[in-house]
């Protein structure tokens, strides 16, 4: 019997995360994620997967610990990446239903910040102020109903947080991206590419695909995130115009990016890629994503 070969990079540790997931496996989840994390103590997608895991362990047992564990995975990831929009929410949400209402004040101010008019974060925005007003004996009728809804310190209640959780990363993400992902079959075969990425413009990993050996850089996502929003607010303030495509270079080979509608394309090639041959494929793929 051949030993199945352990995931090498933080995408494989996801995508093994995820089968167990989708096997309603959650001790094997929990496991995988405890071992990805081992290998990668800083990435930003296991730690993620890993409080979504949490959240799941906690819909099916009831027992806050796994709650409090799922915040302990937002909060480091939002350590690296502060921007990342589906672990403020859900921090946001599991602090809200803790009442502890400054902590998901911080979240939600962290979303809208970034997006001024999201509805998710603005709808529990609301839900937010009506609990306090409630607490401090305001007189609004809603304040009152959403008062004798609320949970105890000490608990933590599954509405509004299964939904979310199931609808995060690997739930909801993969659908609304199903075209830019049903072409990367453009760059089959292609020599040089290492791996194909689609990055939300919050800094989640919503497919890659790595060639046969080949680890992937560490928190790509993370990076290619920062330097796209970089970038974004110096082409503002300058009035220069947008930025649709970079390549940036690193000493273990170059990363190309590019701005794909909603979402960010990023290439790993080899230092001797042919980057005309490469960038003709580029072309060719935002062109069939308008057909």
């Amino acid at each position: 019997m051949v030993e199945e070969k352990a995931p090498s990079n933080p995408a494989e540790w996801v995508a093994a995360i995820r089968g167990h997931r989708k096997e309603a496996d959650l001790k094997g989840a929990l496991e995988a994620c405890t071992k990805g994390l081992q290998a990668f103590p800083d990435s930003t997608d296991i730690l993620f997967i890993y409080g979504e895991v949490r959240i799941d362990c906690f819909n099916q047992a009831k027992n806050s610990e796994h709650l409090k564990a799922a915040l302990v995975c937002f909060e480091k990831l939002l350590k690296i990446n502060p921007r990342h929009y589906m672990a403020n929410l859900l921090a946001a949400r599991i602090y809200y239903k803790g009442r502890a209402w400054i902590r998901a004040e911080e979240k939600l101010a962290a979303i809208l910040k970034m997006s001024p008019s999201d509805p998710r974060a603005l709808e529990l925005k609301a839900a937010l102020q009506k609990m306090k007003n409630a607490a401090k004996g305001g007189p609004a009728p809603e304040a009152k109903e959403a008062a004798a809804h609320a949970p105890d310190s000490e608990e933590f209640g599954e509405e509004a947080i299964a939904k979310e959780s199931i609808e995060g990363l690997q739930g909801g993400s993969e659908g609304e991206y199903e075209n830019l992902i049903s072409r990367f079959s453009i760059f089959a075969r292609l020599d040089g590419v290492r791996g194909i990425h689609l990055i939300d413009h919050a800094g989640v990993e919503i497919k890659s695909v790595l060639k046969k050996d080949s680890r992937g850089l560490s928190n790509l996502a993370t990076n290619v995130s920062n330097i796209y929003s970089a970038a974004r607010l110096c082409m503002r303030k300058s009035g220069l115009g947008t930025l649709q495509r970079g390549t940036l270079l690193t000493p273990g080979g170059n990363v190309i990016i590019v701005n794909v509608f909603y979402g960010l394309l990023a290439l790993e090639l080899d230092t001797d890629a042919d980057l005309k041959v490469v960038e003709m494929r580029i072309s060719r793929y935002v062109e069939a994503l308008a057909e």
